[in-house]
């Protein structure tokens, strides 16, 4: 072979060789004729190890975030750090508290079109078709979450760790504004299966009481989520925070554990909200906004292009079948704003309802259905519904986790006042008729 052969040959055998090898195909002869060939597949693994530079962080926190607040507005989400209202109020647009984006943080929501979308003003409080959420306990929320992008750290897959963290912040309005706080910077954990995301709260001291008190909470670094089943996937990670099942002692009011969605937010986050005026809010607290408390999904995507959640999922209405609570009393703006005598006792049913019962039962037994009291322009039976509506409408001015603890009651509390006002019909039929005397009263 000549010189020049010998070079050719000894430059195109790594070529192909090469080229056979990218291809992921190795040609074997299996004898002498060539017959016979043997395709061998080569793979490249990827490392366990690698970084993140975009990483994003996307959580609704819970529904209750997200629905209608008793005070006829609702709680939602907000980016960036909320600034110093001033006082205990519901938020104006022309307030310029409200943020839609602020630096890496912004609010997404889903819309008509089953596609995320950037909250607004005008929509903070109504679902992707357009409804205004309400305080029903079937209520499913807006849908909206909190996004954060440029996350940065280390995911190793091999050994099972991953810390990212984020420059970024968000606030979590409630009643309107009458009640937030915000969480900056989170930073997430990964160990042996399990997370921890963490980060610093900051916010404003309200009083449910007094509104006028006002006073700015020292910042604290707080446990935002425990993570307790964390699986590092291709993508990135969806992971159920800790909520249902976890004991808190301390708290006031005591935590209900009777439901199955019973359970608390980290000790970290209770306590600091203790002081913002919705620490109730945060833990099974025995009133009907319990279901909506549970935590949502976290989901951190690795990177913005390959994301764990491309669409938004389809809000589940609440399973309130097992709560007990469907006779809380707890009704829809809708009810609670409609007008008529009929629809004064929203909340409890209209006309044959075991307390109205009750109640014309006893009028019926010692007056004509049509008595008037004297000097009022109202049958008798109209204090029971005026009752109802008050109950109905109680607390719409303020922060009442204890509102909605007595709209809990409110069936109780109507028999009470059923009986009273039944008591009351037979002593002022007694005394008009002779019947009954006062035990003071001189004789002739």
């Amino acid at each position: 072979m000549s010189l020049r052969h010998r070079v050719l040959s000894a430059l195109i055998v790594p070529v192909i060789g090469a080229s056979m090898l990218l291809t992921g195909q190795v040609a074997v002869a299996a004898d002498n004729n060539g017959s016979k060939e043997i395709d061998l597949k080569v793979t490249i693994p990827q490392a366990d190890a690698f970084e993140v530079k975009d990483a994003q962080f996307r959580w609704g926190v819970n529904v209750e975030s997200n629905s209608g607040s008793f005070s006829g507005d609702c709680n939602f989400l907000s980016a960036g750090v909320a600034a110093d209202a001033g006082a205990s109020k519901v938020w104006k647009e022309s307030d310029d508290l409200y943020k839609t984006q602020d630096g890496n943080t912004r609010i997404e929501k889903p819309n008509a079109a089953g596609e995320w979308a950037s909250a607004s003003w005008a929509n903070k409080c109504q679902d992707a078709n357009g409804r205004t959420v309400t305080t029903d306990l079937s209520e499913s929320g807006t849908g909206a979450q909190v996004v954060i992008d440029q996350g940065t750290g280390k995911v190793d897959a091999a050994k099972g760790t991953a810390e990212i963290s984020w420059k970024g912040s968000f606030s979590l309005v409630f009643y309107g504004g009458l009640t937030y706080w915000s969480l900056s910077d989170p930073v997430l954990k990964v160990a042996d299966g399990k997370g921890t995301l963490t980060a610093t709260a900051s916010g404003y001291a309200a009083d449910r009481i007094d509104t006028t008190k006002w006073n700015k909470i020292e910042s604290k670094n707080i446990v935002m989520a425990q993570l307790p089943k964390v699986s590092l996937g291709k993508n990135g990670i969806v992971s159920t925070p800790a909520y249902q099942g976890v004991k808190i002692d301390g708290v006031e009011p005591a935590q209900s554990r009777e439901q199955s969605w019973w359970g608390s937010f980290p000790k970290d986050w209770v306590e600091f909200n203790q002081l913002t005026g919705q620490g109730s809010y945060w833990y099974s607290s025995g009133g009907a906004a319990d279901v909506r408390k549970v935590a949502t999904d976290v989901y951190i995507n690795y990177t913005q292009e390959n994301s764990v959640i491309a669409t938004p999922i389809a809000p589940q209405k609440n399973d309130t079948d097992q709560s007990g609570d469907s006779e809380s009393g707890v009704v829809s703006e809708e009810q609670e704003n409609s007008g008529g005598a009929n629809e004064a006792t929203s909340g409890v049913a209209s006309a044959g309802s075991p307390v109205q019962q009750l109640v014309q039962q006893a009028l019926e037994s010692v007056l004509p259905a049509s008595a008037v009291l004297p000097g009022a322009g109202t049958t008798l039976l109209e204090p029971t519904a005026l009752a109802t509506r008050a109950i109905n409408w109680v607390g719409k001015s303020l922060i009442p986790e204890a509102v909605e603890r007595v709209k809990d009651y409110k069936e109780p509390l109507l028999w009470s006042l059923a009986g009273l006002l039944a008591l009351g019909s037979v002593a002022w039929v007694g005394f008009r008729h002779g019947w009954l005397v006062w035990p003071f009263s001189s004789k002739k």
